[in-house]
């Protein structure tokens, strides 16, 4: 076990204030046999210089200095170059608890699984964790019970917090120019696997930041609908006998995503909700739920843009 390499790759811009927290979490961890691969894409204040700084405290730590080409070009160049047996996914202002790594590698060592899914707690600046229960489960899964989980929202896209065998990551790089990214890959890098196993320990501190790419709302915020229509292909494909429930699910997820465009979408919100109505058309989302979710997604089916922008405010007003 002591002789796996592990792999954390550490896509960096612009993180001056949150970088040295995340790498120092990552040093002092019980499990030693690392490399750190921190990639600055192409950060315009301290960061890059950072990075330099850490290369030289300890020499596990590698920096790869590229131009700006976003989050998944930064996490692919850094895939590239890993050498370790398996990779680690980290955002660069997380952070880690000490024996995450350690856990997550005894946990692999004894159900020889592809990837291991650890918990995580959300961390903010102005009050204590939230933490994911942790209720003790270490449970080992098919990758078509996986697959499924993953479907359902039980075991998190997130492309950061799993340790994944790295040949398997490296067949699977992330999608260029594309907001959340995880969307349009986890469910390959599942499929790619014979077992996964997730562990309800709280392993990862995710912070939340309301100047981050996931607070700030604009049209690329729905990149997501395509990476849906992506997993429905695939579903359709590999899966059938799951389809059905996650075009509920999305019918769901396009009413929350509807309110997201009305409240924080100050430009484009006709063109926000003509792409909505055009995904819930195709795949006739009003058929796959029922009770007031139908009756929303049926109103941001129909073309008057202000009933179905009443209709979803008086759903969020009553808390239905």
């Amino acid at each position: 076990m002591a002789d796996t390499m592990i792999s954390v790759i550490i896509p960096v811009y612009n993180v001056e204030q949150y970088l040295p927290q995340c790498v120092e979490s990552i040093l002092a961890q019980t499990y030693q046999r690392l490399e750190i691969i921190l990639v600055d894409d192409g950060s315009t204040d301290g960061s890059g210089r950072l990075c330099d700084a850490l290369v030289q405290r300890d020499k596990r730590v590698r920096v790869i200095h590229k131009p700006n080409g976003g989050l998944s070009d930064a996490r692919n160049a850094g895939t590239e170059a890993c050498n370790g047996e398996f990779v680690f996914y980290l955002d660069s202002d997380d952070y880690l608890e000490q024996d995450a790594i350690m856990a997550l590698v005894s946990i692999q060592s004894e159900s020889q699984a592809e990837i291991v899914i650890g918990n995580y707690s959300y961390t903010y600046a102005d009050h204590e964790d939230i933490a994911q229960p942790d209720t003790g489960t270490i449970q080992k899964y098919t990758r078509k019970e996986a697959i499924s989980l993953l479907m359902q929202g039980k075991l998190q896209t997130f492309a950061w917090g799993k340790l994944i065998r790295a040949d398997i990551a490296k067949r699977h790089p992330f999608p260029l120019g594309k907001l959340f990214e995880d969307h349009f890959w986890t469910h390959l890098v599942f499929q790619d696997c014979e077992t996964a196993v997730y562990s309800s320990k709280p392993m990862v501190h995710y912070r939340q930041r309301e100047n981050s790419i996931s607070y700030t709302f604009n049209l690329k915020r729905l990149d997501i609908i395509e990476g849906w229509q992506e997993r429905i292909a695939f579903l359709q494909r590999e899966y059938p006998d799951m389809v059905e429930e996650y075009l509920h699910r999305c019918a769901g997820d396009t009413v929350s995503l509807a309110w997201l465009v009305l409240t924080r979408m100050r430009k484009n919100k006709k063109q926000g909700f003509a792409i909505l109505r055009q995904f819930i058309r195709y795949y006739q989302l009003d058929s796959h739920c029922k009770g007031q979710t139908q009756k929303l997604v049926q109103a941001l089916k129909q073309s008057n843009l202000q009933y179905s922008i009443e209709a979803v405010y008086f759903r969020i007003t009553r808390g239905d």
